[in-house]
Order: structure tokens, then C-alpha cells, then sequence
């Protein structure tokens, strides 16, 4: 599926980009709840920004590793 923002004038719904598809191409448009949702949809985020999470100081990780944190981290938000 493909992204792009939008502006909606009480009538109709314009790309803020020139898209290369077909007339009556079907899409969704979803609408942000609220302005919060709309600064962070909108704002661009930089390497620098979240470059801190990924130091790690202990030894590497393994794929079996990383599931069962998903999987242990799955059990705790149904709980």
C-alpha cells in the first residue's frame, strides 16, 4: 500500500503529489483523529533522533532472542 499526504477542501480530496495511476484507480482515505496524530504523520524524523536506542552495550543479540521479547512483551500488554 502507498502513503501520501493529502488536503481535503470541505470537498474534495487533492494530492500533495503528482500520482502515475489509472482514473477510478479505488483508495482509502483515512483522516487524523486529532492534530497530535497529524504533526507526528507529518514530521520528519532524523537518524540522530533515535540513533541513541540502538547502543547496546551486553553481547549480540539472536533472532530467538529478539521473538521472545516480542512474544514475552505480546503476553504482558494482554494482561
Amino acid at each position: 500500500m502507498r502513503e501520501i499526504e493529502g488536503v481535503y477542501d470541505g470537498e474534495t480530496v487533492r494530492p500533495l503529489e503528482k500520482l502515475d495511476v489509472k482514473p477510478n484507480t479505488r483508495v482509502i482515505i483515512m483522516f487524523p483523529v486529532d492534530k497530535e496524530r497529524s504533526r507526528a504523520a507529518t514530521a520528519q524524523t532524523r537518524l540522530e533522533d533515535v540513533a541513541g536506542c540502538l547502543y547496546n552495550d551486553g553481547p549480540a543479540r539472536t533472532l530467538d532472542d529478539m521473538e521472545a521479547a516480542i512474544e514475552r512483551g505480546a503476553r504482558e500488554r494482554r494482561s
